[in-house]
């Protein structure tokens, strides 16, 4: 997800004059917000709840967005410091090039497996809602045993097929002058990043024992009651 964080400013950022380069940290802060919100989606589509969540709670949204980033750093370092070696070999060296390409695919299909995985675990965290159940690794591959890895990983490949083509019909919106962009950022990637955290809710949903569901049934009363 730091990795999505990162081309996210790239691609909104890459269109526009160098002389608006200041706005990259109010970039950064939406970012964090949308993460936070992704968080929050995820959270309420594992209760099932069927409206989406209010975007309200802006400096808890914020700290859940930050939250969102250090568990994406924990899981995404070490393949991305293996694909800055590989791709440094083959810029210094035509003779490592091979080398380089191989530590690149290496560190690529790493990335794939931890983001396989970090999937389950961001969705952890939402239910727990606290940081370290993102790092609960036995719990998280419980989690997807119940499910089964075959089955988790294609409904993943599934739904990352949905969302290239979304993300296709928004690039081909995006540059329809004038409303284009403007109808891209609010209607269709708010869409998309909706119907991928609700997907992946419900997926997590699907990972709940009986007693777990029990406890949600009845604190559900309460979560009500502090929503009025």
């Amino acid at each position: 997800m730091i990795t999505q964080l990162s081309v996210e400013i790239v691609m909104g950022y890459g269109r526009v004059s160098g002389l608006l380069y200041f706005l990259i940290i109010p970039a950064i802060i939406a970012s964090l917000l949308a993460s936070g919100y992704q968080l929050r989606t995820l959270a309420t589509s594992i209760m099932k709840e069927d409206e989406p969540p209010v975007f309200n709670e802006w400096t808890k949204m914020f700290l859940d967005g930050l939250r969102v980033l250090i568990v994406g750093l924990i899981y995404e370092i070490i393949p991305i410091l293996i694909l800055m070696a590989g791709f440094i070999m083959i810029m210094i060296s035509q003779g490592a090039m091979l080398l380089g390409l191989l530590v690149m695919l290496l560190g690529l299909v790493i990335l794939l497996i931890v983001g396989i995985i970090m999937v389950m675990a961001v969705s952890n965290m939402a239910y727990h809602d606290e940081i370290g159940a993102a790092l609960r690794f036995g719990e998280i591959k419980e989690r997807i045993k119940s499910i089964g890895w075959l089955k988790y990983i294609l409904v993943l490949i599934l739904l990352g097929v949905i969302y290239l083509i979304l993300a296709l019909v928004a690039s081909f919106v995006s540059i329809i002058p004038y409303v284009g962009l403007v109808l891209a950022s609010l209607i269709i990637y708010p869409f998309m990043y909706l119907f991928m955290y609700r997907a992946y809710g419900l997926i997590f949903r699907e990972t709940l024992e009986d007693d777990e569901l029990q406890q949600e049934v009845e604190e559900l009363p309460e979560t009500e009651e502090m929503n009025l």
